[in-house]
């Protein structure tokens, strides 16, 4: 299996189902394909956008209000998600949002087997004090809007992509069993 897909949720709050843009990136047998990128228009059940979010990513309210709703762009994800493994960096972050939005649109969760590419960094990189995803970006000279999610999917599947030349492994299963990185199911 060759596809990997890294996905990047931003959230207008706490919530996960409060999705306000995601941006995927896929890398097939060695090659960077197009992203995807999109505002979404949170749930107004869970639409209210928090101070401090808005100071991570800086999207606001008027951003999102001609945006698509989760449920317009769930066929687009799915596409994206099928075949192949799916990563993102804190990936418990991105599953959940991905779940919670699902749940909240009335849509089935889909079937991914996903891994955390903070486990393989620091697996990698052992000597590093931190494994943020803009750490591991500086480390390997990977350009990053922080916080931009097309940016932040790109960055992440940067990271997979370095390891496989690192290693010269680029089979992605036979990669992540051999630094025991654990490949999860949603």
């Amino acid at each position: 299996m060759n596809k990997v897909t890294s996905i990047d949720f931003e959230t207008a709050n706490r919530y996960g189902a409060s999705v306000c843009a995601v941006g995927i990136s896929v890398m097939e047998e060695g090659a960077i394909g197009e992203g995807y990128y999109t505002l979404i228009r949170p749930d107004s059940s869970v639409g209210w956008f928090s101070r401090m979010n808005i100071a991570v990513h800086g999207i606001k309210p008027e951003d999102t209000a001609d945006a698509p709703e989760f449920k317009d762009i769930y066929p687009d994800l799915c596409k994206y998600l099928e075949d192949g493994l799916v990563c993102a960096h804190n990936a418990r972050f991105d599953m959940n949002c991905l779940k919670e939005a699902c749940i909240l649109s009335g849509r089935r969760i889909p079937y991914v087997r996903w891994f955390d590419t903070v486990e393989l960094s620091r697996k990698i990189f052992p000597e590093m004090a931190h494994h943020r995803l803009n750490d591991m970006c500086d480390l390997l000279s990977i350009p990053l809007d922080h916080h931009n999610a097309a940016s932040d999917a790109e960055g992440c599947l940067m990271i997979v992509a370095n390891v496989m030349d690192m290693t010269g492994i680029y089979d992605i299963e036979e990669l992540l069993k051999k630094c025991h990185v654990r490949i999860h199911e949603l």
